[in-house]
């Protein structure tokens, strides 16, 4: 019952979602404060806690996993530095480029965020990067800059011997990388995180919503957009994509990228779902010249009816698209019913598969979202998208061996083009 309590205070303060996490976690993390303070009973250990802010720093360090590596999900740091270099580069050449990464962890991503944009062309005087973690131990770490090859692992020999040198105690990041970042020790659950702070050209929050509850999974996202410009990056794990469906943010459609830009919609709420706009407004709010851009829907879904409350079913091929029309617009359930339908008629296809997959991990149904990744890859056993789908599902679910299976038959499939 005591343990309950504690779980409880944890969502207050640092908005734990307790059942997002195995909950062996915090029982070993409660157990292991209790022995170094000396304490046997719980209930004395919980007096402990309301009573001192340095021991709920301490308990939280514990249930705090830090797992993160250099270029973890490399693709997005690919795409980072094409939209410098195309983007970015061609209008802003002389500003400086604003990033946050939250959390930072122990300083891998933000490191990796440098030297991607050292590798795209940018002087370090032209790029501000903040990183924010509420574990002060993860941070020390991160400003120490000192890595094992737990770190490096998925990444080329050269990488290390480019910008790190050796040492005893580990591979030390070079000063140049080191100095280019600015650690802040934050908590988003506290409204007074990032107060007043100026917004961001490019934010990575990855793999930390997932870890919240409903109340501050809400506010974070709202903070999220008040913090990234109006033509900003926001880069979020796979497992969260799913919360931006229905919001005022438009999805980058590019291949193992799980970024968003804002919308071009005005005003300070979004339409609401009962009001559909106008296929002359929709055209507007999709169309944009940036490359990296593309848009919701396509110009074959114009040919939607402005009631789409009963898509049509002209065709096998509306219906898929349909589908992948109502998902953007967060109608979760109407698309999923309407996958089924056409994998009823089509039952060979993996694209339908696929998009089953993904909106069933939308609607927080992790595993019938793996049986559609399994089945997709049956049906086409090349289907990088659905590998990497189920790869990073398996590796948020913490099943980190089955993930690096799939990420190996992932490069075996590149290479191989």
């Amino acid at each position: 019952m005591t343990q309950s309590v504690i779980e409880i205070l944890l969502k207050s303060k640092v908005g734990l979602d307790v059942n997002s996490i195995n909950s062996g976690i915090i029982t070993r993390a409660i157990a292991q404060r209790m022995a170094d303070c000396g304490i046997p009973q719980i209930e004395r250990y919980l007096q402990r806690l309301q009573e001192s802010n340095q021991e709920w720093e301490a308990l939280v360090e514990g249930v705090i996993v830090p797992e993160t590596w250099f270029f973890r999900e490399r693709e997005s740091f690919n795409f980072l530095k094409r939209y410098v270099m195309s983007e970015w580069l061609s209008t802003q050449s002389q500003s400086v480029l604003r990033v946050l990464s939250i959390p930072c962890s122990t300083g891998e991503e933000p490191y990796s965020i440098a030297i991607a944009l050292l590798e795209a062309g940018l002087a370090a005087a032209n790029i501000h990067i903040d990183a924010v973690d509420i574990s002060k131990n993860n941070l020390l770490a991160a400003q120490r800059g000192i890595y094992h090859n737990y770190s490096f692992r998925g990444n080329p020999p050269y990488f290390q011997e480019c910008y790190f040198q050796p040492t005893e105690a580990g591979y030390q990041l070079c000063q140049q990388v080191r100095g280019m970042v600015d650690f802040i020790h934050g908590n988003l659950a506290d409204p007074r995180c990032l107060v007043g702070v100026p917004p961001y050209d490019v934010v990575f929050c990855r793999n930390l919503l997932i870890y919240f509850d409903a109340a501050t999974k809400k506010r974070t996202m709202g903070l999220l957009e008040r913090l990234l410009t109006k033509d900003g990056l926001l880069f979020l794990g796979h497992a969260e994509t799913g919360l931006f469906l229905n919001t005022r943010f438009i999805p980058v459609r590019h291949p193992r990228v799980f970024a968003y830009r804002k919308s071009r919609v005005q005003g300070s709420d979004r339409p609401a779902t009962t009001k559909k706009p106008t296929l002359t407004q929709q055209r507007k709010l999709t169309t944009n010249k940036n490359p990296f851009l593309q848009p919701t829907q396509s110009k074959k879904q114009d040919v939607i009816t402005k009631n789409t409350e009963k898509p049509s079913e002209n065709s096998q091929a509306n219906l898929l698209e349909t589908s992948k029309t109502l998902a953007n617009q967060g109608r979760l359930h109407e698309a999923a019913q309407l996958c089924n339908d056409y994998i009823s008629q089509n039952p060979v296809s993996a694209e339908a598969y696929v998009l089953l997959g993904e909106v069933e991990q939308g609607m927080g149904n992790n595993e019938q979202a793996a049986q559609s990744f399994h089945k997709a890859i049956y049906l086409q056993p090349s289907c990088e998208e659905a590998l990497t789908h189920l790869a990073l599902l398996r590796e948020n679910q913490g099943d980190l061996g089955s993930a690096t299976l799939l990420w190996q038959r992932i490069r075996r499939l590149q290479k191989r083009r």
